[in-house]
């Protein structure tokens, strides 16, 4: 029998009998309404905030010198940490740290979907109470023969107007109204039911703050030698252990540089440093990379960063350059007063003007009994003559030697017929400045986060919103009143209402709260004989 081509299929749909029967819109909307009483179940809020706490653990323990991925490869990366697994040989330590991040543990990408679970978590919870909420405050109930449940009661003889009802709940801090003519309802504190609500909008600040600031945020150092030291770029270091190199630029994408004029180191003694702060200066960066317009300046220390641009420049740390000694100077400007500060080193030249130069040649420290002093060369050239790089000098160069003084500051302006004077402070290392430059965006937003936090915990627990409802009927006053929380202050002002009002208070415990009630849409008042396991307000 000879093989034969089957025929194509006239089109790629299933077939009948293959296909899945079609959801019932009834089953859509339960499979809707199963995922939405998922999310604001209490059950994954318990779950959300338990994974999170154990996280917070984890990472005090997993990581906790803060750790690159290449040091942690290093440490672990040996043969005998292997395992068989599926016939390759693994390392389930480096394994669990690559796939999980644990080097970086509050930023991996399962601790950000704990932020965002518990992210929509609270934004169902919001939703789901937000419209019974939001009735209840915009459209209270405001006639005393349609609400049910109510704890507080009061009823006596009052031979008064009801608008000395409405009177008198003013007087007590509320906004009262009378209401078709024998009835008022009066309340305060309504605005308080949002104390959770703003509990939950802070906690999405500061969840959302967290992601935003993982996606957006960065960090990165800058070694800056004093004495006019400049740098253009900071190394950021990723949590896997790479450096990259990252321009310094401005939220507008305006490149600049940070150079640092002076550094100064205070310590206890030699070895124990005190403090440190460093004199630094902001210029816009030109496109051959000179130093442009002068955006800041400021010193820093530890506890002063300085901020510009979306970035912070915080004193974190200094190195010594070298061992050499340098001198620390000022040259005055005889014409113009400007004052220049200097840290110069043996032999290193100081250009103060076109063909004029000072260079340091020696150190005596006590220079005839008259205390530490700087030996210092003035070359001066000829008009239209030029320095060259191997210091040959031409010819008609004046070269002339004066010594400065650290005990008589004005000894070199006083004596010597010069247009620039030099004054000596002292001998100093030279250091860099160790800058930790970050941005984070999202730090406003946390901060804001925080703040909302305890506003809301405030209202949340120590404001509620009280309603008092009277009807004067026949000159019988019947007030009832109710609080969604704080219920024993509550009662005590209740008291103090009805006294006002001349009438005697009574409790009656009530198994329902008036919000949870449903409400009756009729105008008959409640008989005085019904019996009822949850009365009317006008049963007897």
């Amino acid at each position: 029998m000879s093989e034969a081509a089957l025929p194509a299929p006239e089109s790629t749909e299933v077939s009948d009998v293959a296909k899945l029967p079609a959801q019932t819109e009834e089953e859509s909307h339960q499979l809707i309404e199963l995922v939405w009483r998922f999310f604001c179940s209490l059950r994954l809020t318990l779950a959300n905030l338990l994974g999170l706490f154990l996280a917070m653990i984890a990472g005090t323990f997993v990581n906790p010198a803060n750790d690159s991925l290449t040091n942690i490869e290093k440490a672990f990366g040996g043969a005998e940490h292997t395992h068989s697994l599926f016939g390759a040989q693994v390392n389930p330590i480096l394994w669990s740290y690559r796939t999980f991040e644990l080097y970086d543990l509050f930023h991996a990408w399962w601790f950000t979907l704990l932020l965002l679970s518990l992210a929509l978590n609270l934004i169902a919870c919001s939703i789901e109470r937000l419209p019974r909420i939001w009735y209840l405050v915009r459209d209270p109930e405001k006639r005393l023969d349609r609400v049910q449940g109510i704890r507080h009661k009061g009823t006596g003889a009052f031979t008064r107007t009801i608008a000395d009802v409405r009177d008198a709940f003013a007087k007590r801090g509320y906004s009262a109204e009378i209401v078709d003519g024998n009835f008022v309802f009066a309340e305060r504190g309504r605005y308080a039911r949002f104390g959770v609500w703003v509990v939950h909008i802070s906690l999405l600040l500061i969840l959302g703050g967290g992601v935003y600031g993982r996606l957006t945020a960065f960090e990165g150092t800058a070694d800056v030698p004093q004495a006019g030291g400049e740098a253009e770029a900071m190394l950021v270091r990723k949590p896997d252990g790479s450096v990259f190199r990252k321009k310094l630029e401005g939220l507008d994408g305006t490149p600049f540089i940070v150079r640092c004029d002076d550094f100064r180191l205070k310590e206890f003694e030699p070895g124990r440093p005190k403090a440190f702060e460093s004199d630094l200066r902001l210029f816009e960066r030109r496109p051959d990379g000179s130093a442009g317009k002068l955006v800041a300046r400021q010193t820093i220390n530890v506890n002063q960063p300085l901020r510009y641009g979306g970035l912070t420049f915080y004193q974190a740390s200094y190195r010594q350059l070298d061992d050499q000694q340098r001198a620390r100077l000022a040259m005055t400007d005889k014409v113009t007063g400007a004052v220049r500060e200097l840290i110069v080193g043996p032999g290193e030249g100081i250009d103060a003007a076109a063909g004029l130069r000072y260079v340091l040649t020696g150190y005596d420290p006590d220079f005839q009994g008259q205390g530490p002093a700087l030996q210092v060369v003035r070359t001066e050239l000829a008009a239209g003559q030029k320095f060259d790089d191997r210091g040959t000098l031409p010819p008609g160069s004046k070269v002339s030697t004066f010594w400065v003084f650290n005990k008589a500051p004005n000894f070199d302006k006083d004596n010597r017929e010069d247009r620039f004077a030099f004054t000596f402070d002292k001998l100093t290392l030279m250091y860099a400045t160790g800058l930790q430059i970050a941005r984070d965006p999202s730090t406003p937003w946390i901060y804001l986060g925080c703040f909302l936090l305890f506003a809301g915990i405030g209202i949340a627990f120590y404001m509620s919103h009280r309603r008092l409802w009277a009807r004067l009927v026949d000159g019988k006053l019947d007030v009832y009143g109710a609080s969604h929380r704080n219920q024993e202050s509550f009662e005590n002002e209740f008291a103090r209402v009805c006294d006002d009002l001349g009438i005697e208070p009574k409790k009656r415990p009530a198994p329902r709260d008036p919000d949870a009630a449903p409400t009756p849409k009729n105008d008959a008042p409640p008989s005085a004989d019904a019996a009822a396991p949850t009365p009317a307000p006008g049963a007897a």
